[in-house]
């Protein structure tokens, strides 16, 4: 469609997390989680990522999101499998493959003060 061959069409894969076993969720499993989260990160894997929140439940309780950078699902698949929520059982996942069309972040640099914001 002409509409949206400018669009940025970036696909990528959504993984929709819930917590299935509560009482794995131990402070050693989150670490372990954070961990990879941020070496998953770093490598260029994760666009973003986070619990849903919702009120009376601890936060990663109600589950979460995760955005992949992928080539296909096979590759995502075999990224969040390492996930340890996913590899000790406390999580379950369903993923979905999602295309990134429109949106946009801010980014102001205040040079003077080497200060950022992300807005």
């Amino acid at each position: 469609m002409a509409l949206t061959a400018p669009m940025l069409n970036q696909k990528l894969f959504v993984m929709l997390r819930t917590t299935v076993r509560p009482e794995l969720m131990t402070d050693e499993l989150l670490a372990a989680h954070l961990r990879w989260m941020v070496a998953q990160e770093a490598r260029g894997a994760i666009f973003a990522s986070g619990p849903f929140v919702v009120p009376g439940k601890a936060r990663g309780m109600a589950g979460g999101m995760t955005i992949v950078r992928a080539v296909d699902e096979h590759e995502a698949t075999a990224i969040i499998d390492t996930d340890p929520f996913i590899a000790n059982g406390a999580v379950e996942y369903e993923l979905r493959t999602w295309m990134l069309m429109e949106g946009g972040f801010r980014l102001n640099i205040n040079y003077s003060t080497g200060q950022f914001q992300l807005g």
